[in-house]
């Protein structure tokens, strides 16, 4: 467990949206203010997927690893990985399939019992899980 106070799991989705400054970033910026923000090494691997499949240059490059160095990472353990697989667990059980992506995002947040912000419905209902999205 991090020994910062107040931390907040940030989703790729909304990772995304802060990089963007698209429309509803101040919402998550006002949720986020005062806490410490942390992503999953799943949101890292995706946002770099991004990059590369949009065939970025360096310049874009450089921006997004300046903007990632200001998130702490959290990567797999014994302990993460056993709250991810109990999660898609649990989630296929009531019919709720989570795929492996986000269910190590969602397991991150449930392992530090912190919120998650996600712009992603399907975090949404999670149980034990404070979720922060756009209303």
């Amino acid at each position: 467990m991090l020994s910062s106070p107040l931390p907040i799991v940030l989703d790729t989705s909304v990772v995304s949206i802060l990089i963007r400054r698209a429309e509803s970033a101040a919402y998550y910026q006002a949720r986020i203010a005062g806490r410490r923000a942390v992503i999953s090494f799943q949101t890292l691997e995706e946002l770099w997927f991004g990059a590369y499949k949009g065939n970025w240059g360096d310049r874009r490059k450089n921006a997004l690893r300046q903007i990632l160095n200001l998130y702490e990472v959290v990567w797999p353990n014994s302990g993460l990985v056993r709250i991810s697989a109990q999660l898609r667990s649990e989630r296929e059980r009531v019919g709720r399939r989570l795929n492996t992506g986000d269910a190590w995002i969602a397991a991150t947040a449930l392992f530090l019992e912190c919120p998650l912000a996600s712009h992603d419905r399907d975090l949404s209902d999670i149980p034990d899980l404070p979720f922060i999205r756009v209303p």
